[in-house]
């Protein structure tokens, strides 16, 4: 049974280096040809989408996370919205997949000030926006519900990741409004920083607190490869705590890729660490071959609720 990586790699290295967004699932199923499909577990146990959700409303602040090009997740992500929305109307979204200086775009799209039209041509939009997170959008629209452009803009990320977090001091004063509070911490939890070395090629012995040892020529520098996950992780906890102070009483859904919040790391330890009161629950998304059993070998403690959803196996090798 094979089990899907945590994170489009080449979606975040592609980020850090200002190309286009976008991810491949390898041998994944043309989507055209299936209706969604998720399968969801809790405790070893199979759910219902309405058990799940319930399982979940208690909840400060609910992460749902990804694969970026998986369309099941997707749907999952819609319906999970919807289920919350209805035991919980007081909910907001927040999204990986705005940055926070698009964040006045995004409201006066909302509120219905601006055309859509508009509000793509100034918001910059993910590739797959219109397939995959515009029924979201477009939902909070219809019922109102505030979303939150939570991300780090691409390119202060893009500083950190050649130049290193020290660099972003140096940024104007509102520049550094739509960043976490500076300097962030790099101290991260042992087993993300495992991950993220393993991710970015990097020496298994380096250290996130200490400055970067020289790259390859031509290549990122792995060290600050992960200073810019930071970035991205930091801004997006600073960027709920903030909703969660300004709307009392709210619950928020958080979506973005399943590395930023698998096994409460990332965004989720951050935010703890922010509010270590706040109730969080984690959801993950994992596309599997053997749907729609529970995959083995996993985790443990890595989510609340695990969603399972197909995936095609990788054609045999010719002989």
């Amino acid at each position: 049974m094979q089990i899907v990586p945590i994170v489009g790699v080449a979606l975040t290295l592609a980020l850090l280096v200002s190309l286009p967004a976008r991810s491949q699932t390898q041998g994944a199923a043309p989507q055209s040809q299936q209706a969604p499909l998720f399968t969801l577990y809790a405790g070893g146990t199979q759910r219902s989408l309405e058990e799940a959700a319930r399982s979940l409303a208690d909840a400060d602040v609910i992460f749902l996370g990804e694969q970026h090009d998986d369309k099941n997740a997707h749907a999952l992500e819609r319906a999970l919205l919807e289920s919350l929305y209805r035991l919980h109307p007081k909910l907001t979204l927040s999204l990986e997949m705005f940055e926070r200086d698009v964040q006045g775009v995004l409201d006066e799209y909302l509120l219905g000030y601006i055309t859509e039209t508009h509000f793509l041509q100034s918001s910059r939009p993910w590739p797959n926006y219109k397939e995959d997170y515009r029924p979201l959008i477009e939902f909070c629209k219809e019922n109102h519900l505030p979303v939150v452009a939570a991300n780090a803009p691409r390119r202060y990320v893009n500083i950190v990741s050649r130049k290193g977090n020290a660099a972003l001091s140096e940024l104007p004063k509102t520049s550094k409004a739509y960043l976490a509070p500076l300097p962030y911490s790099m101290v991260l939890p042992p087993e993300y920083d495992r991950q993220l070395i393993e991710i970015f090629g990097g020496n298994h012995d380096a250290d996130s607190t200490k400055p970067a040892a020289p790259a390859q020529p031509g290549m990122p520098d792995p060290a600050l490869l992960k200073q810019a996950q930071g970035l991205w992780d930091a801004t997006m906890a600073d960027s709920i705590a903030r909703s969660l102070r300004a709307h009392r009483g709210r619950k928020i859904l958080q979506v973005n890729g399943a590395m930023h919040s698998d096994s409460s790391y990332g965004i989720a330890a951050r935010l703890h660490q922010l509010n270590p009161s706040l109730k969080i629950r984690i959801v993950t998304v994992r596309p599997d071959t053997g749907y729609p059993l529970l995959p083995t070998g996993l985790t443990p403690g890595l989510a609340d609720i695990i969603a399972v959803t197909p995936i095609a196996p990788k054609p045999a090798a010719k002989p």
